[in-house]
């Protein structure tokens, strides 16, 4: 591939792969098998027509997934360089349901609503997760999932940190993204995007956010981690990096 990826491995139709130094393709991981299978039991009668939207999508390998199932989707990037590779990937595909925006995802009003959003890997570069997630709900008729870190009581070493305040009406951590100042965001490929620290809120409050933006039916996912789920949360993925999956669903018809 002309661009460098990091991430989303996806076979595109000419059979060529996009990061096969990941070793597997992303249609294959149990991330996305999770998130489908939500999909699929809101939506028991199928996928094809609605409409998702794939928050902070990197590379675009889940918005890719989204749209071979039939979904209307729209992956919304920020960095330049990573939609470039969102565009390379949308050319090398025949899925016309299937674009990218360049833009902050703070916009995502400008979009319309969708039946379901898929926020994977950004709640924890925001500063104000909870205003947020808000504003998730009113742009999302059915469905929000969010694959995040969380902040937790014993400091986690790994992470750069802070002590544990309140921010945005709710509880949790700073984590330094990058100094502030910075002269180039655009090289920080996994970073926040116009925020140099972003807040992780404590696991407690990722439930209690969902609640108070107006989902009725919350729960945290744990297929995402595979078979091995209690290794995971015992000494695995989940122990050390402090993430989960969160879904919330609206249950009222809109």
């Amino acid at each position: 591939m002309s661009n460098t990826f990091t991430a989303h491995n996806v076979r595109l139709d000419d059979g060529t792969e996009t990061a096969p130094q990941t070793g597997g393709l992303i249609a294959d991981t149990p991330w996305l098998r999770a998130a489908l299978l939500v999909l699929d039991t809101v939506y028991p009668n199928g996928l094809t027509g609605l409409r998702i939207a794939d928050l902070g999508c990197l590379e675009g390998g889940y918005s890719v997934e989204f749209a071979r199932r039939g979904m209307d989707v729209l992956g919304i990037e920020a960095r330049a360089g990573n939609f470039e590779n969102c565009e390379l990937v949308r050319r090398g595909l025949s899925l016309p349901n299937l674009r990218f925006a360049r833009d902050d995802v703070w916009n995502i009003a400008s979009y319309g609503s969708f039946d379901a959003v898929f926020c994977c890997g950004l709640l924890y570069h925001l500063d104000r997760p909870a205003s947020f997630i808000r504003l998730l709900s009113a742009q999302t008729r059915k469905v929000l999932i969010l694959n995040t870190h969380f902040a937790t009581l014993a400091l986690n070493p790994k992470f750069r940190l802070g002590d544990i305040v309140e921010q945005d009406g709710i509880k949790g951590r700073w984590c330094h993204e990058y100094d502030e100042g910075a002269a180039d965001i655009e090289a920080f490929k996994w970073s926040a995007w116009g925020n140099h620290r972003a807040f992780w809120a404590l696991h407690e409050y990722i439930p209690q956010m969902l609640r108070d933006a107006g989902f009725d039916l919350i729960f945290e996912q744990f297929d995402w981690m595979g078979d091995e789920i209690a290794g995971s949360m015992a000494t695995g993925y989940r122990a050390t990096e402090d993430r989960g999956m969160f879904v919330g669903i609206k249950t009222a018809e809109r």
